[in-house]
């Protein structure tokens, strides 16, 4: 019975560690948000000089005075970054068509292809582990749509992000305190339930 306890535990042990070795690799984990996005609306009088063929009016309704022709001005920003601890190689993000406008910050060496059916795509040669860049967009006519972002390890994750307060550090360090306090307590109970378990049938 001790023969057997011995390789059911082994077991165990191999078990656990085999699925905490895949959280403990290294390896490489994009995510990208919009964290800013906004269309202006510019009537055509308040510019300098008015261009004539790019304004859009709006249809003439009757017994409604015309409205002033109006120019668009669409600004976008994404921040793609390397979560994992395994630096990402070619990442590639995808537009369904070429954007009219962008610049990437800060400054990394990429290069473009657009493909037969019209996807423009830009090319990351490379990401360190938690580095990050911000792509913005400037458009006239037409929004960029974004249709993936993806490296080697696969597509990436898009993140919902959200301003939280900041706590003070005591508030920050009691509660990890009570965390591993109870992340400890459960764990005992746990390990006396097994034994107790492996004892009532006679393993130990």
């Amino acid at each position: 019975m001790e023969s057997l306890g011995g390789y059911i535990a082994t077991f165990c042990v191999g078990a656990a560690l085999q699925y905490l070795s895949q959280f403990l690799k290294p390896k490489i984990k994009i995510a990208f948000w919009v964290p800013h996005e906004f269309l202006y609306r510019i009537p055509i009088n308040n510019l300098p000089n008015p261009p004539e063929a790019q304004a859009q009016s709006s249809p003439i309704v009757a017994g409604i005075p015309e409205q002033p022709q109006t120019v668009f001005f669409l600004t976008r920003s994404i921040i793609i970054q390397n979560l994992g601890r395994e630096r990402a190689d070619w990442v590639d993000i995808t537009h369904r068509r070429k954007p009219e406008f962008f610049q990437l910050h800060p400054a990394l060496n990429y290069s473009e292809t657009i493909a037969s059916t019209g996807e423009h795509t830009i090319r990351i040669e490379s990401l360190a582990p938690k580095e990050w860049l911000t792509i913005q967009f400037v458009s006239f006519t037409e929004a960029p749509e974004l249709l993936q972002i993806r490296s080697a390890a696969g597509v990436a994750s898009p993140l919902v992000w959200m301003f939280s307060r900041k706590l003070s550090p005591v508030v920050t360090a009691l509660s990890w305190l009570l965390i591993i306090a109870g992340g400890g307590f459960c764990s005992y109970w746990i390990l006396k339930g097994a034994i107790f378990v492996l004892r009532s049938i006679g393993a130990f």
